[in-house]
């Protein structure tokens, strides 16, 4: 499994035009100046822009799950913030390099399984059968080369799950994708200056 390391979280402000202010990595090729689409691949900017948008003229939390340029994949919440000068605040968690050997819908049912719903939920939220959902989750634990359906569970857990409210208000029944617009925790406002590095 994938070692966490301090790069595994990463805190970024952003102006109105979606420009980093700020940024927690130590990464050189990361800094203030460049524009947050630059870190992603090419096939995942136009999402990004989409959501600087919805967050900086509607004010809509987003969350996405992104690649960047090393191919390390990232889920990412964006909350709006009270100045242009630093209008977003994106919190960025970097993913299991296992978790893109999973299929959309392997992922779909993990998301819902993370929030403690049982398979035949997962197979009426889907529209599949409950034997395609236990399919799903054989197949999923035969990637992640984990154990047991608990240890599935856990994985799901701390990687997979996506939303704080109940997961049937945010599945869209038709294409079986889940919503963006939610709001994951209380979202900030206004937040502290940043600060300078701490001297060794």
């Amino acid at each position: 499994m994938s070692v966490v390391t301090q790069e595994a979280t990463i805190v970024v402000l952003l102006d109105w035009q979606g420009r980093v202010v700020w940024i927690s990595s130590e990464n050189p090729r990361r800094g203030p100046g460049q524009a947050a689409e630059d870190y992603v691949r090419a096939d995942d900017r136009a999402r990004v822009r989409e959501a600087m948008a919805q967050v900086v003229k509607h004010r809509r939390s987003q969350q996405l799950q992104v690649v960047d340029n090393d191919c390390e994949h990232y889920r990412v919440w964006l909350w709006p913030l009270d100045s242009p000068e630093v209008a977003v605040c994106a919190l960025c968690i970097h993913l299991p390099d296992e978790l893109a050997l999973l299929t959309s819908r392997e992922q779909d049912c993990l998301k819902l399984l993370a929030h403690g719903v049982s398979a035949t939920t997962i197979s009426q939220q889907l529209q599949i059968a409950t034997s395609t959902v236990h399919t799903h989750f054989r197949r999923a634990r035969e990637k992640l080369g984990l154990p047991s359906l608990e240890a599935l569970i856990s994985f799901a857990a701390r990687h997979c799950a996506t939303f704080s409210n109940p997961p049937n208000e945010h599945m869209n029944q038709r294409n079986h994708k889940f919503d963006s617009h939610w709001d994951p925790v209380s979202r900030p406002t206004t937040i502290p200056r940043p600060v300078g590095k701490r001297k060794k």
